[in-house]
C-alpha cells in the first residue's frame, strides 16, 4: 500500500475553538479533502465517512474516517491537536480556521507500537510462542492515546495488546504491584514490547453485565471499599493525575461545545459544583485507581476477580474513585434500558459510600459535588454521529448530574 502523498500545505495558526474543530470533523469539506488525499492510495473516486470522532477538552478534536475503494478499503486517522512535531507520512490539510494532519492507519503519530500490534504475522511472532495467531481485532482505538487489540491464538488463550503513547514499563511495574498484593490485575504477558503491553484475560464477568441482570446488589460496597484501601503503597510513587473534578473547567467547555444551546445551564451547573468543591474536606491522599467504575471491574460470586485499567493509578483520593463509581452507574440506564435496578443499586452504594467517607472526615456534599463532576464529564461523550437521539441522551446526563449535585 503506499503512502499518503506529501502535502505541501503552508503552517497556520492553531487558533480555531474546539466547536469549529467539531463542526469541520463532520462537514463535507473535509470528507472531499480526505477523499482527494486518499485517492493517491486507492486510486478512484473513494468515498469517505466519518467512522468516529473524539473530543479531548483543552487538547483538541481528532477522528477515525472509513475510505471505501473500488478494491480496497482504508482507515484515516486526522487531528486538530497541536503536535509537538508533524511526524513524515502525514499531510497537512488547511481547514477554515486551523490545519488537520491526517495519517494512514495504523500509522499513528503518537503511538509507536500501533503498527506491531493490528500487524497479524507480528503479532504472532511476538507473542505467540509457535502458536498460530487465530484472530486479530480492535477493541477501542483514540487517535493519539490509546488503543486496545484483542489477539485469539489456536490454543484458546486471548492477549489484550494495549498500545500506549510512553510509560509502558511503568504500567508493566503498576501490574506486578498490585499482583503482589493480591489485588487480581491482569498479569502481564511478558514485558513491554515497542510501548505494547500484553495482559491476559480475568476472571469473572464485568460487574456492568452483572448489574444488569442480577435482581439482588450483586457488589457489596464494603467489598469496594476494602478493595481500594488494599491498593499498595507504591502507588505513591507514581506521578499525581488530575482527577474529573479537577478539570471540571474542561468537560464544563467540552460539554458546552456539544450542546451549545445549553450553554447557560452547562456552566451554572458547573459553578454550582465548584461551590461545594470549594470548601467540601477531600480527606487524605492516598493510593487510587483513577478510572474506577463497573466496566473495569470484574466479578464472580459477589467477588471481585479483576481490576483493569490502571493507567491513571497513582496518589489520589478515596472520594474521587468512589465518586467515578457513582457518576458511570448513574448514566447506565440511558445506555441500554436493561439496567432496570440500577436506580435502585446507585442509592444503595451512594447512602453506604457517603457514610463510609463521613467515617473517615471527608465531607458527603463534596462525594455527591464530584459524582456531579463526573456525570458532566460524561455529556460530550455522548456524542454519536450515527444517533439521531444523541442530544437527548446527553441533556439527560445533565439531569443526573444536577440531580447527584441537589444531594450535597
Amino acid at each position: 500500500m503506499s503512502p499518503l502523498p506529501e502535502s505541501a500545505a503552508a503552517e497556520s495558526v492553531v487558533g480555531w475553538s474546539e466547536r469549529e474543530q467539531l463542526d469541520f470533523f463532520s462537514s463535507g469539506e473535509l470528507l472531499a479533502l480526505l477523499s482527494e488525499v486518499s485517492s493517491g492510495v486507492i486510486g478512484g473516486d473513494p468515498d469517505v465517512s466519518l467512522v468516529e470522532v473524539h473530543h479531548r477538552p483543552g487538547a483538541g478534536v481528532s477522528g477515525v474516517f472509513e475510505v471505501v475503494g473500488d478494491a480496497e478499503t482504508i482507515y484515516l486517522g486526522a487531528t486538530a491537536e497541536k503536535l509537538p512535531r508533524v511526524p513524515e507520512g502525514t499531510v497537512t490539510l488547511e481547514g477554515p480556521n486551523g490545519r488537520v494532519v491526517v495519517w494512514l492507519h495504523p500509522a499513528d503519530p503518537m503511538l509507536p507500537g500501533l503498527g506491531l500490534a493490528t500487524t497479524p504475522e507480528a503479532v504472532g511472532e511476538t507473542w505467540g510462542g509457535g502458536r498460530r495467531l487465530e484472530d486479530l481485532r480492535t477493541l477501542t482505538y483514540r487517535p493519539l492515546r490509546r488503543a486496545v487489540m484483542l489477539a485469539r491464538f489456536d490454543d484458546g488463550e486471548e492477549l489484550f495488546l494495549k498500545v500506549l503513547r510512553r510509560d509502558a514499563a511503568v504500567m508493566h511495574a503498576k501490574h506486578e504491584m498490585l499482583l503482589a498484593v493480591g489485588i487480581p490485575a491482569p498479569v502481564p504477558a511478558g514485558l513491554p514490547v515497542a510501548e505494547v503491553l500484553a495482559l491476559r484475560r480475568v476472571a469473572g464477568m464485568p460487574l456492568a453485565e452483572d448489574l444488569m441482570h442480577s435482581g439482588v446488589l450483586p457488589l457489596s460496597p464494603e467489598r469496594i471499599v476494602a478493595l481500594l484501601d488494599s491498593l499498595p503503597q507504591g502507588l505513591m510513587d507514581v506521578p499525581v493525575r488530575e482527577s474529573w473534578s479537577d478539570r471540571l473547567e474542561w468537560y464544563v467547555l467540552a460539554a458546552v461545545t456539544a450542546l451549545p444551546a445549553a450553554e447557560q445551564r452547562i456552566r451554572a451547573l458547573g459553578s454550582r459544583i465548584d461551590v461545594v468543591l470549594d470548601s467540601a474536606r477531600r480527606g487524605p491522599l492516598v493510593p487510587s485507581h483513577g478510572d474506577f467504575y463497573e466496566a473495569n471491574i470484574f466479578v464472580a460470586g459477589g467477588k471481585i476477580t479483576g481490576l483493569l485499567d490502571i493507567d491513571s493509578a497513582g496518589p489520589g483520593y478515596l472520594v474521587d474513585d468512589l465518586a467515578c463509581f457513582i457518576g458511570h452507574l448513574a448514566v447506565l440506564p440511558g445506555i441500554d434500558g436493561r439496567y432496570v435496578d440500577v436506580d435502585g443499586y446507585l442509592n444503595d452504594y451512594a447512602r453506604a459510600f457517603a457514610s463510609e467517607l463521613e467515617r473517615r472526615d471527608t465531607d458527603p456534599a463534596g462525594f455527591y459535588a464530584r459524582s456531579a463532576a463526573v456525570v458532566l464529564s460524561l455529556v460530550a461523550g455522548a456524542r454519536d454521529e450515527e444517533d439521531p437521539d444523541w442530544e437527548t441522551l446527553a441533556l439527560d446526563r445533565i439531569v443526573i448530574a444536577e440531580e447527584l449535585l441537589r444531594r450535597a
